[in-house]
């Protein structure tokens, strides 16, 4: 009886390998739950970098500024009065109203040579 105990204790322990395959594989799926969240993020974070634009507060000046000087009133520039400005949508307007627009000329019809004929 003796031999047949230390048989039984020599032998495989299924309950243990088990236990520890059933601990490996749970390792090893909150390992890549934890390491594709992470990526994740990352790639959240670099995805918002790449496409949301800082506000550029001095460029955003610089535009106003710019945007001002196209709608302004019109003005001269030097004190003869040979030289104004206006934005130039005014100074198309202006320039329309001026001259009514004219037809352009009929194209004189080209005759076809005396001795080139169509046949069907």
């Amino acid at each position: 009886m003796a031999a047949a105990d230390q048989k039984a204790n020599n032998g495989f322990n299924a309950p243990a390998v088990v236990l520890s395959a059933l601990a490996g594989l749970i390792f090893v799926v909150a390992l890549s739950l934890f390491l594709q969240g992470g990526f994740l993020a990352a790639q959240a974070l670099e995805t918002k970098q790449k496409t949301e634009t800082p506000v550029n507060e001095p460029l955003r000046a610089h535009l106003a500024e710019h945007e001002a000087r196209l709608q302004e009133a019109p003005r001269w520039l030097d004190e003869q009065k040979t030289k104004a400005v206006m934005p130039i949508d005014a100074a198309m307007d202006r320039l329309a109203s001026r001259r009514p627009v004219q037809p352009l000329p009929a194209a004189p019809m080209a005759e076809a040579p005396a001795g080139s004929e169509v046949r069907h």
